[in-house]
């Protein structure tokens, strides 16, 4: 239940103003690896959409590298933030800009805590948007080599120019509170791992209890909204951790991510346990909130796995640090449904009907992939269809081309 991918998310936060920069006179030295070698990227920002990228010279390297293009006005990039910002994926040979995240309803958010205990090339991202001199407001040029042993084995070298939007805790954030004595008392700490405290807990709260730890200010969160947190889980019974997004080091990890309406929780498959639902409402981004959750809002007479047993009261402290708030969610929801209904379909192929696709795509001197992409965009159902199409695409070229027909055509306009 609480586990989400680390890839970016197609849900992250709200858009904030694109600055506008200037590549000329403003590059920095700053970053990782042989930056020099990415001193020919340039980038200038537009009125609107993905900004241009021009390279003026080859970019030559053996090892991942990269450089601030452009500085920015902000603060400096903090090793404990979600970092927001925009992506342009970039062809490191030709400059074309081959995706960017620009047109997005939301800006994209990165946990730079989790990238930075990962490995390889997460890490070497992590390291590159949070170097000395990347502040918010930057362009950062991150070269990824495909001959790293971190690097997936199809993946061809690449270029991708960040632009960091903004920057919030990845954590709570705010101001620390006494606790009342009333729940299990909780080593709390801001930007650490909160820990449960030696004690003995004797009968459990029979009604869902919540007390905050640290009061953060910001946004609060409704009955409905898209909320990103980090946690960790205990049981009453043992007093044994059964989850956590931390790291074993106590530092922030991806926050996961859930949402409080029941529709958009069962479309997107990000939902929590009633406890939660009913826990969070009414708290600020920034809380840290202490949650005793009776079984009926937890996992019941089932339990769950071997970790939490049948009617097994849990204790939860929730660091809210991030909120999309309902009625965003529900639109974009909505764009995504439509966009997919309106999505080409993909062939279904039996093994012969590949066989006869991967000899058509030779006959055309392009993939497969290719060949099922265009498939897909003129709506055919069928690797005959497609022959028959592409057949007559090439008769009627042929007949435009054919020198009689426009002799005909002037014959026939003179009379």
């Amino acid at each position: 239940m609480f586990t989400s991918d680390l890839p970016l998310k197609p849900l992250a936060l709200s858009a904030s103003a694109l600055l506008m920069l200037s590549a000329c006179g403003n590059a920095e030295d700053d970053g990782l690896g042989d930056s020099d070698a990415l001193s020919g990227v340039d980038v200038t920002h537009q009125n609107e959409g993905a900004p241009e990228v021009l390279i003026h010279e080859d970019i030559e390297l053996e090892e991942n590298a990269s450089r601030v293009l452009n500085a920015g006005d902000g603060e400096q990039v903090s090793e404990d933030s979600l970092l927001e910002y925009h992506l342009v994926a970039v062809d490191p040979v030709e400059g074309d800009v081959l995706q960017d995240s620009y047109d997005q309803e939301l800006t994209p958010y990165l946990p730079l805590p989790a990238f930075l205990g990962a490995e390889g090339q997460n890490q070497f991202i992590g390291e590159a948007l949070s170097d000395e001199g990347v502040t918010v407001g930057s362009d950062v040029a991150v070269y990824l080599r495909s001959g790293d042993e971190e690097a997936a084995p199809d993946q061809e070298d690449a270029l991708y120019v960040f632009h960091i939007e903004d920057q919030s805790p990845a954590h709570a954030d705010g101001e620390e509170v006494e606790q009342s004595g009333g729940l299990p008392e909780i080593d709390s700490t801001i930007g650490e791992a909160p820990e449960l405290a030696e004690q003995d807990l004797e009968d459990a709260p029979e009604e869902l209890s919540t007390e905050v730890l640290i009061e953060g200010d910001g946004e609060e969160i409704g009955e409905e909204d898209y909320v990103f947190a980090q946690y960790r889980g205990w049981t009453w019974s043992e007093g044994e951790q059964f989850d956590s997004s931390w790291s074993d080091e106590g530092t922030p990890g991806e926050p996961f991510e859930f949402s409080m309406d029941e529709e958009v929780a069962a479309m997107t498959q990000q939902g929590a346990i009633e406890g939660w639902n009913e826990g969070i409402p009414g708290h600020r981004v920034g809380d840290r909130v202490l949650m005793v959750i009776p079984p009926e809002l937890a996992y019941g007479e089932d339990g769950q796995g071997e970790d939490i047993g049948p009617d097994e009261t849990l204790i939860f402290v929730v660091d809210l640090v991030k909120v999309i708030d309902a009625e965003t969610v529900t639109d974009i929801m909505a764009q995504q449904q439509q966009q997919e209904q309106q999505a080409p379909q993909e062939l279904e192929l039996s093994e012969e009907e590949q066989e006869q696709l991967e000899e058509l795509a030779d006959e055309m001197g392009i993939s497969t992939d290719e060949l099922e992409m265009l498939a897909a965009q003129l709506g055919v159902e069928s690797v005959d269809q497609l022959e028959e199409f592409l057949g007559d695409a090439e008769e009627a070229e042929g007949d435009a081309d054919d020198p009689e027909n426009d002799d005909a055509d002037t014959e026939e306009g003179d009379e």
